[in-house]
């Protein structure tokens, strides 16, 4: 199947919570449910209204100089201003990403991967406009390898404001292992589903209509394998 991409994160696997019933060590995921630690954090390097200690502390965290947080900072603008990052961290150019994720080198953890969907699904997102902006079709030749399946929902803010969140959320994948013949395989590291994409999608539909008000999609994710340096 020729898989539609979505977009592209950095995002930091964290540890399982104690109320997740998944035998995973540790979650990764594009939701905004704190499952894991999407990178660049808008609220502490981009938007206004936020205080300046959240700036401060973010620095450190990144362990960046002063000068090297303030070109962090207007790349973020940069990106966001021309519709390449959006308000979730998601990126529309796997080279961004690539770019962006040199200011971690100070920190560990952080992947860059990218989510694929049917083009039928994608074709229905385009229609309703939920997305500015979607990657326009091109060619990466970045090489990637798969390392799973998500099911995610698309929560809408508004025109150009969305989310994500994850069916784990809502301990959906404990419904999941009650009503499916086919047996979810869990990833230990990341949690991700090591099903096929088909097998996921019959998991969606066995939890329609139960948790958020979302329609559960299913994706593959994809991480980019970085040069060596």
């Amino acid at each position: 199947m020729d898989m539609k991409c979505f977009g592209y994160y950095i995002v930091k696997p964290l540890g399982r919570p104690d109320w997740c019933t998944l035998s995973s060590e540790a979650l990764l995921s594009v939701s905004e449910d704190g499952l894991s630690e999407i990178f660049p954090a808008l609220e502490k390097c981009f938007w206004v209204n936020y205080p300046e200690s959240d700036r401060i502390k973010y620095r450190e965290y990144l362990k960046l100089s002063d000068g090297e947080f303030a070109s962090f900072r207007k790349e973020v603008a940069d990106l966001f201003e021309n519709k390449r990052l959006c308000t979730d961290g998601r990126f529309i150019d796997p080279e961004d990403a690539l770019r962006l994720h040199r200011y971690l080198k100070n920190v560990s953890g952080y992947k860059i991967v990218g989510i694929f969907t049917d083009p039928q699904i994608f074709a229905e997102f385009e229609d309703e406009g939920t997305f500015d902006e979607l990657p326009a079709g091109k060619d990466y030749t970045l090489p990637m390898r798969k390392i799973g399946c998500d099911i995610l929902g698309c929560q809408s803010l508004g025109k150009g404001y969305h989310s994500f969140t994850s069916y784990i959320a809502c301990s959906l994948n404990e419904e999941i292992e009650k009503k499916s013949d086919v047996s979810p395989v869990i990833s230990e590291e990341s949690g991700l589903l090591q099903n096929t994409y088909e097998q996921t999608s019959s998991f969606c539909d066995l939890i329609q209509g139960q948790g958020e008000p979302v329609i559960w999609t299913p994706f593959e994710v994809y991480e980019i394998l970085q040069p060596q340096a």
